[in-house]
């Protein structure tokens, strides 16, 4: 398994993103501290479960146990996690909610919300 991870810790270009996406099974952002991750709409965008930290807001995007893991920001949680998603097969109920939960970040969506402020 392990020859089967791939970590860069490189810049990566706009260009070559979804590139690593595409390719990902479970996307893992083990911040000790944080406020907000672009990486999270990315992988809502590709349509890729996630494990976060509990730090800063994060846990705000990514409802635990739907479309991906909230874990405390320590090495066993983080592993305990990933283990579970291979063994338990979370990935396809991951994505089916990941579809459902991601457009409340669409544009329509905020633009209804926006109109209906203005009762428009």
């Amino acid at each position: 398994m392990i020859d089967l991870i791939i970590l860069s810790n490189d810049f990566i270009p706009d260009s070559d993103v979804n590139k690593y996406f595409s390719a990902s099974d479970l996307v893992v952002q083990p911040y000790k501290s944080a406020t907000q991750s672009g990486v999270t709409q990315i992988a809502y965008h590709f349509d890729k479960p996630m494990l976060i930290t509990n730090v800063g807001g994060l846990g705000e995007f990514v409802p635990d146990g739907e479309v991906g893991y909230v874990v405390n920001p320590d090495p066993i949680a983080v592993s305990n996690a990933i283990i579970d998603f291979y063994t338990e097969g979370k990935e396809d109920v991951f994505i089916r909610n990941i579809k459902k939960n991601k457009i409340k970040y669409s544009w329509n969506y905020f633009i209804a919300n926006l109109k209906s402020l203005f009762y428009i």
